[in-house]
């Protein structure tokens, strides 16, 4: 049994009925924050309750805007019930047909609402079950099979783990099954080994009051007050008596538990460990507690909080093993804004959580293909990871790109830090990949995050091939057959419908819904950039990288010298690329000499920037921002 559909109205940030489909086994929830993840793991564990026993109190803030007037309904559907849960929930089973068969499900249907019309208003709160709400309530062994454990986000771990009335430690102890087995009442001659907990509290009370020192005491109390205190023919017998002594087994269960402390050593040193460590431990007793008391559901907010990374990936993959072990019934439902642990679950594991609005990236919902499943889950790595939490995203072919752009933005007055912007380079072969993330195949559930694809146009002028690859293209009737190179010039397309057809077909990559593709107006970003007029600042840029041992001063002269030299913008262009393509100069450390020199130079010159820029580009940042 799994819980594979979850429905939210008027709860929280959820206004409008909204519909939310879980996996079997693993889901991440992840987005920005008060995107409504932890609106959803609430509505879960209020309509199941907890494993801990815990309650959760209503309050006028649960309610969308906090209308008085209006109804919280939480709906939820399970599915794929063993025929042991079936049994279990007889009465209350609806039947639909799926793949042609009827399958049973159970659907629990829970609202409330205040009653206006007592002062002051009253919460009612109802449940039930069916399709439409017309079923029997759950019996209360029933509702017992549902409860989840849940692990709170940023835990108290230190006390969580340390004795004290109600601890949370003793609170999970109790939950563990046989517990309290055993003998509960100490008397002569029973072996330590059968006693239970409550009779280990009653050993010591018997020992306590029949302490030697205590005897003795109680003795000289008694002859003082009958022999110089009473009147004669006056008798009182006394003896001590331990507090508690005639309490309940239960009580007497739970009084011990609250002395428990649970200490670590790390690496076999004593002392108190980091909080990272106690985070983890804390789980560790929580998950106990699932495991013990039987649930079948697990949820968890922020485990990533104090923990490093290295832990973290441990921690994702444990549970993410466990989740997809055959022979397990156990579902997992987990928040995060850990980009480390989102770039190691599968992707279809993950739903986004953007503007209210839940969005699951699982084959059938995206359009991602099948083996762009196995591509993106072996090449998301923890920097493009964080595309799932921006408010728009930005992708890039290469490092230039990825570092002097973030820079433009920043001088144009639109920092893509302020605004919630990731930049992911995606390395030339990835862009249709990544872009299907955000493409649905239900075009009315349109993911509300807008993304920039900047291309390069890989069509090289005309002069390019000889001045940055070899001088023997510099006749173009002598070019080898377009089937036996690996590159392209603009003389391959001969008429306007050839380039602007060759364009589509980069667009057609990419484009759809949100996400947009922005193409180089001439060949690729440096190559632009030198067109457009950067020239001094791309020669110093690489002066400064590739000549910094050498008379810097002569290697720009003679590259500036070279630079005038040539008749057009296309060959001086070219030969600034040249830099690039025939000796081999870092593109990523050019662009970023070329952030250092843009920011001193145009930080208070904006509009010229902006003018100057490549037009592209300029407009793949107006589309974010």
């Amino acid at each position: 049994m799994y819980l594979s559909k979850l429905k939210l109205k008027n709860f929280r940030c959820f206004c409008d009925s909204h519909e939310i489909e879980l996996n079997k086994g693993l889901n991440v929830l992840v987005g920005e924050n008060d995107s409504g993840k932890s609106a959803i793991i609430d509505a879960i564990r209020i309509v199941m309750g907890t494993t801990d026993q815990g309650w959760y109190r209503i309050e006028s803030t649960d309610f969308y805007e906090e209308r008085k007037d209006s109804e919280i309904s939480i709906t939820l559907k399970f599915s794929d019930l063993s025929c042991s849960e079936q049994a279990s929930f007889l009465e209350c089973l609806s039947n639909e047909i799926v793949d042609g068969k009827q399958e049973p499900c159970l659907y629990i249907n829970w609202k409330c609402k205040y009653l206006l019309n007592f002062c002051p208003p009253r919460l009612s709160v109802n449940m039930t079950t069916g399709v439409n709400g017309d079923g029997p309530s759950l019996p209360i062994e029933a509702r017992e099979l549902l409860r989840v454990t849940y692990l709170r986000p940023l835990r108290d771990s230190y006390s969580n783990m340390h004795s004290g009335r109600n601890s949370r430690l003793s609170q999970i102890i109790q939950g563990i099954s046989g517990i309290g087995e055993g003998i509960s009442d100490y008397f002569a001659g029973v072996s330590l080994e059968e006693l239970s907990i409550s009779g280990i509290a009653s050993l010591s009370n018997y020992l306590l009051a029949n302490h030697p020192k205590l005897k003795q005491a109680n003795k000289e109390i008694s002859s003082i007050m009958n022999e110089k205190m009473l009147l004669k023919g006056d008798s009182v017998s006394t003896a001590f008596s331990v507090a508690g002594n005639d309490t309940s087994d239960n009580k007497r269960l739970v009084a011990m538990l609250e002395k428990l402390d649970l200490i670590a050593h790390n690496n076999g040193m004593a002392g108190k460990i980091g909080l990272g460590s106690s985070n983890i431990l804390s789980m560790a007793c929580e998950l106990l507690l699932n495991r013990d008391s039987g649930s079948s559901f697990l949820l968890i907010e922020e485990p990533e909080a104090h923990v490093h990374a290295q832990r973290q990936l441990r921690l994702i993959q444990s549970l993410q093993e466990e989740a997809a072990l055959g022979n397990n019934n156990h579902q997992i439902i987990l928040t995060t804004h850990s980009p480390l642990m989102a770039s190691v679950i599968r992707l279809g594991n993950i739903s986004i959580v953007k503007s209210k609005r839940v969005y699951s990236l699982r084959e059938g919902k995206t359009k991602l293909e099948a083996d762009d499943y196995v591509f993106l889950e072996r090449y998301l790595d923890a920097t493009k990871a964080n595309l799932f939490f921006a408010k728009a995203v930005m992708m890039v072919e290469g490092p230039s790109e990825e570092l002097l752009i973030p820079t433009i933005a920043k001088i144009l007055k639109k920092d893509f830090t302020e605004y919630g912007i990731s930049v992911v380079n995606v390395r030339g072969t990835g862009m249709r990949r990544f872009s299907r993330i955000f493409q649905r195949v239900d075009e009315t559930e349109k993911l509300d995050i807008k993304v920039a694809c900047v291309t390069d146009r890989d069509i090289m002028p005309d002069c390019a091939p000889a001045i940055c690859i070899d001088e023997k293209y510099s006749d173009i009737q002598k070019w080898p057959e377009k089937s036996n190179r690996n590159w392209r010039a603009e003389a391959d397309l001969e008429t306007q419908e050839e380039k602007a057809d060759y364009l589509n077909r980069i667009r057609e990559r990419a484009d759809g819904q949100s996400v947009k593709t922005y193409i180089a107006e001439h060949w690729t970003f440096e190559y632009d950039l030198a067109y457009a007029g950067f020239y001094e600042e791309l020669i110093d840029a690489i002066v400064e990288v590739h000549y910094v041992k050498r008379n810097r001063a002569r290697k720009k002269e003679d590259i500036l010298n070279k630079y005038c030299s040539l008749k057009t913008k296309e060959q001086k262009a070219a030969y600034l690329y040249s830099f690039f393509s025939q000796k081999g100069i870092s593109k990523a450390e050019v662009a970023q000499q070329l952030s250092f020199i843009f920011e001193k130079k145009y930080t208070e010159k904006s509009y010229e920037l902006r003018k100057m820029f490549p037009k592209y580009i300029i407009d793949a940042i107006d589309y974010l921002i």
